[in-house]
């Protein structure tokens, strides 16, 4: 049995311009298109009487479920390719600050038993600058200042400027949201709605490709190097296990555990519950792993404070889509998060 679907026909018309070409579909080219083809097409409330003019007027389009496989194909291939785009460009932009700050040391260092000291810092601080504004007319500066992870911006997780090639990774997700397969993506987490959490697609590790959460986004340093990021939930326990790794330095990473909660088939509560700091140490049985747990009321107090009265009082995530290897989810505090399946 086939599912009629419906969605505008500018988006189909946008995706995909190889495959598919404005046209106008009129009564007498449905049934070659039913019978020659898997894909079908077939306007809603057209007839033989109706003219040019009215078909203009047309928002929507029928169609079967194997041509939505298609659009979300087409999408899926270019907001990973725009999020990869983004991911590079970033990688150089924390590259560049990276050199002029390592060059502005350098220059101290060198200068620090001559006089005047002024100099060589006046040199490193030109050279940040003028990197600052090559990126700005770009029209992408996605810089931030590294947040702590016990602060209080942290959880109340900032945005950060994605620049103009954020903003397109955006409006891709935005588009694809529209064609989520999983109408009910919280059935099943901690076997809501009656499903059984084996069930549920949330399941298993997830890798960040994108997002506008300052909180999520770690540039490269001297002391750490580059951050890797993935996030764990567990359907049967609730909860989903944010993974930290740092490429070197003292701290090897943490991990945040929050649990969750439906609200609804697409909204879950959010709880901050502990934090584990993954330390070098020669000692690593004793002072290895520290754990601290995480005031949950105070957290939620923090998140909300500045939230107005008619809104929820707690942190929480709205999934906009999730199939068996792409999830794309936004905030309470209006972030985006694009991941892909792991494992």
């Amino acid at each position: 049995m086939k599912v009629i679907l419906f969605l505008p026909l500018q988006l189909l018309w946008g995706v995909g311009a190889s495959t598919f070409k404005p046209a106008f579909i009129t009564s007498s080219s449905i049934a070659p298109l039913s019978t020659h083809s898997k894909t079908s097409f077939r306007l809603c409330g057209i007839d033989a009487n109706t003219n040019h003019h009215d078909l203009e007027k047309l928002s929507n389009v029928c169609t079967t479920d194997d041509t939505m496989d298609m659009l979300r194909a087409e999408l899926k291939g270019r907001l990973l390719k725009a999020a990869d785009d983004y991911a590079s460009m970033r990688a150089k932009t924390d590259g560049r600050v990276l050199r002029a700050k390592e060059f502005e040391e350098q220059t101290s260092a060198e200068a620090s038993t001559k006089e005047p000291k002024l100099v060589p810092r006046l040199l490193g601080r030109i050279v940040r600058k003028i990197s600052r504004r090559k990126w700005k007319k770009s029209g992408d500066n996605p810089l931030s200042q590294p947040q702590g992870i016990l602060t209080s911006e942290s959880f109340k997780q900032m945005k950060i400027d994605v620049g103009e090639t954020g903003n397109k990774v955006i409006e891709l997700a935005e588009q694809l949201s529209l064609l989520n397969p999983t109408p009910n993506p919280t059935f099943g987490f901690t076997e809501y709605g009656g499903v059984a959490a084996k069930e549920n697609k949330l399941n298993g590790q997830w890798k960040l490709r994108f997002t506008t959460a300052s909180d999520a986004s770690f540039a490269e340093t001297k002391e750490r190097g580059v951050a890797t990021t993935s996030q764990i939930i567990d359907a049967e326990k609730g909860t989903f296990t944010n993974v930290v790794d740092f490429e070197k330095g003292k701290l090897r990473g943490f991990r945040v555990v929050v649990s969750g909660k439906p609200l609804s088939n697409t909204d879950i509560q959010l709880s901050f519950k502990s934090v584990k700091l993954l330390r070098k140490s020669r000692f690593p049985r004793l002072f290895g792993e520290i754990t601290i747990r995480l005031p949950s009321g105070l957290i939620r107090w923090l998140a909300t404070r500045k939230r107005p009265q008619d809104e929820r009082n707690s942190p929480y995530l709205s999934l906009k889509y999730l199939d068996e290897d792409l999830r794309i989810h936004t905030t309470d505090s209006n972030n985006w998060f694009v991941q892909s399946r792991i494992s």
